[in-house]
């Protein structure tokens, strides 16, 4: 399975990327760390968009690669609350990323919030087939249309 995360050019280096190390997300307490990913490039664009207010800049696509899909913990738009788009993020749609972190899996898929019949992807980091299952493929500069904003 290949995933693409979008970055901020000065994190292009770092990998595994730790933004969830330092902010709280949608599915995310601070601390937990995962790898925010999509299925297409596209799709990780729109998520990037969804919470800028401004056109983003010098943006990196990092292509990962999973070796082996063994086992997916999967959250589906039905298990969700009537409220779970909402921002600021309802707190119980972490209560998903704790039972996942601590469910033996290496990747979460999630409904996405911009386009609600595909999904996107959490890696835990800490798992221990991280580095076994997980390969940065390539880091490139990813611009955005002007037109977009």
């Amino acid at each position: 399975m290949t995933l693409y995360h979008i970055d901020k050019w000065k994190y292009r280096n770092i990998w595994p990327p730790e933004g969830t190390l330092h902010a709280s997300g949608r599915w995310n307490e601070v601390g937990q760390w995962m790898i925010y990913c999509s299925p297409s490039i596209a799709l990780a664009k729109l998520e990037i968009l969804a919470n800028e207010s401004f056109l983003p800049i010098k943006r990196v696509c990092m292509t990962i690669e999973v070796k082996e899909q063994k086992s997916l913990y999967k959250v589906s738009k039905d298990q969700l609350s009537d409220d779970w788009l909402l921002k600021p993020y309802p707190k119980d749609l972490t209560t998903y990323s704790k039972k996942f972190l601590t469910s033996g899996c290496l990747i979460m898929q999630v409904p996405s919030a911009q386009s609600q019949r595909e999904y996107n992807y959490l890696i835990n980091v800490r798992h221990t087939d991280f580095n076994n299952q997980i390969t940065l493929k390539s880091v490139i500069s990813e611009p955005f249309d002007p037109r977009l904003k």
